[in-house]
């Protein structure tokens, strides 16, 4: 009796009843782009667990779970866990509901499963049947990836037109501002913004407060507060709110396109706005005038600014994030790196952000130095290569035991059971020893080292903008940890982490360059 041969590192011939026994986990992702899809994420289990029951697969609880939109994987956590947990051998099928959940970046998708072909696991995306990297559903995954990435290419060109379109017609864009709420047009297409009478006496008090020219900011705000009123979020007034309103030309009848870009743009709007409340912020732009002309000029309303390190630089005691603010001395904002969480005993709880971006650059990306033999040395330390890790005579055992194993099935001294189980058991042992040469590892390793070696002089480039920045923060590194103020220690991405290594080892026990 004849079976098919299942082997986990290569899926070209794989069928679903090959996958009975194997150890899975499911991933499932929701996203706002994607909320018209049908495929939420209690369906996306459902859909999931059905498929684990019907062919026998032992389904994990980790559920990598995340919601998130956008195309790049470079903020998904939780897809960067699960191929963290690939790498450790945690799991050995990855069930996916539908190829767009995987992602919607072709390039990206075909990089990432063809990683974790290489590593000997599979994905098997269910409700279409399709298991990733098979000769009988190549063409099918990729017209689904095509598709797929289509669809959100589309999706996203649609709302850039929309919120055009709409901005033309003289509609405000964003969150209605205090005092204003947005409200769905009958037919359920298109939304305009007109006076919320619940939150229109915040406003008129707000206004009526500065327009007497007693109060400062941050004295309105406490004031606000003390009366019980509260931001259209429902939160106490701060210093930073009351600014908003003030300096919000809505008020006036007009509003921002591509605010803080370099095509921004003042409009009329077609909003109504009261009479009393269009008076009343007229007043108090006369009051902020005043100020000015008599040498007490208004604090300078905070710019918007794109904060590199931000989603990496961490507290180095907590744990807990950082994040960018500007902090005024007049008649300047200063911007800063700042760690709110109170409990934390680590100080100071904020930064200067120029320093911090300058020591990255020093101290960090400075260092990434490289020589003519690096890619030889990080192959041969994550292979074990040497008289004492030599594992070719190991795995000639094993595969003399698996073809054993094979004469004994076809002899029917096992069962197909017992047959299967040992030869997923001897196909594991063999993997683990092997695996560390495979040929995607040495093009993976080009490619982040290509990266690398860009790295700085991208970093520092006068084209590159502080988005693409942060963007490339994230991609190099996990974590950016900051302790009393300084660097401490950084945290690559696994699949940076062996060209860190060798650096730190080459500017220590070699010597590196005695200039850096």
């Amino acid at each position: 009796m004849m079976m098919a041969m299942t082997r986990r590192g290569t899926s070209h011939r794989l069928t679903f009843e090959n996958l009975k026994g194997l150890r899975a986990e499911g991933y499932v992702r929701d996203s706002t782009l994607d909320q018209r899809d049908g495929s939420g994420p209690d369906i996306q289990r459902h859909n999931i667990q059905r498929f684990a029951e019907s062919y026998g697969l032992i389904l994990g609880q980790r559920w990598y779970t995340e919601f998130v939109s956008g195309r790049s994987v470079a903020g998904r956590k939780e897809f960067r866990q699960f191929l963290e947990d690939v790498r450790l051998d945690l799991f050995d099928v990855l069930l996916v509901d539908h190829t767009s959940r995987f992602g919607r970046n072709q390039a990206e998708c075909i990089r990432y499963k063809e990683e974790m072909q290489g590593l000997g696991k599979i994905v098997v995306f269910v409700s279409q049947g399709i298991i990733s990297g098979s000769d009988r559903d190549f063409i099918s995954e990729r017209i689904n990836e095509t598709l797929d990435e289509q669809y959100s290419r589309n999706l996203s060109r649609y709302v850039r037109e929309g919120k055009a379109e709409k901005a033309a017609r003289g509609h405000a864009l964003g969150r209605a501002p205090l005092g204003y709420k947005t409200v769905r047009a009958p037919n359920g297409r298109g939304s305009h913004m007109e006076p919320d009478e619940k939150t229109m006496p915040a406003l008129l008090a707000l206004l009526q407060g500065y327009a007497c020219g007693r109060h400062s900011f941050k004295t309105l705000a406490q004031h606000l507060n003390a009366q019980g009123y509260m931001t259209s979020r429902g939160n106490p007034f701060t210093e930073s709110s009351v600014n908003q309103v003030v300096t919000n030309p809505f008020y006036e009848g007009k509003f921002y396109f591509h605010k803080g870009k370099q095509d921004e743009e003042l409009r009329d709007g077609v909003h109504h706005v009261p009479q009393e409340v269009r008076a009343l912020w007229n007043e108090c732009q006369k009051k902020r005038a005043e100020k000015v002309r008599s040498g007490h000029p208004s604090p300078p309303s905070r710019q918007h600014r794109v904060y590199p390190l931000t989603g990496v630089l961490i507290c180095d005691g907590c744990g807990r994030p950082f994040h960018g603010v500007s902090t005024i001395s007049k008649p300047r904002s200063y911007p800063r790196m700042f760690h709110s969480w109170h409990r934390c005993d680590m100080r100071p709880l904020s930064v200067s952000a120029p320093m911090v971006e300058g020591e990255f650059v020093d101290r960090v990306l400075s260092q990434i130095k490289w020589d003519d033999g690096w890619e030889e040395a990080v192959i041969r330390a994550m292979t074990n290569e040497g008289p004492q890790s030599d594992c070719s005579l190991e795995i000639k055992k094993i595969e003399s035991a698996m073809a054993n194993l094979r004469k004994q099935h076809l002899w029917g001294v096992i069962t197909d059971e017992e047959f299967k189980t040992e030869h997923v058991s001897l196909e594991r042992q063999k993997r683990a020893l092997a695996a560390a040469r495979a040929p995607l590892m040495s093009l993976n390793l080009d490619r982040a080292a290509q990266l690398l070696s860009d790295l700085p002089a991208l970093w520092q480039h006068p084209g590159v903008t502080p988005e693409q920045q942060r963007e490339l923060a994230r991609e190099v590194f996990e974590e950016v940890r900051l302790r009393e103020g300084r660097l401490a220690a950084v945290k690559p991405r696994p699949e940076y982490a062996p060209l860190f290594a060798y650096s730190i080892w080459r500017y220590n026990v070699v010597g590196g360059d005695q200039s850096s």
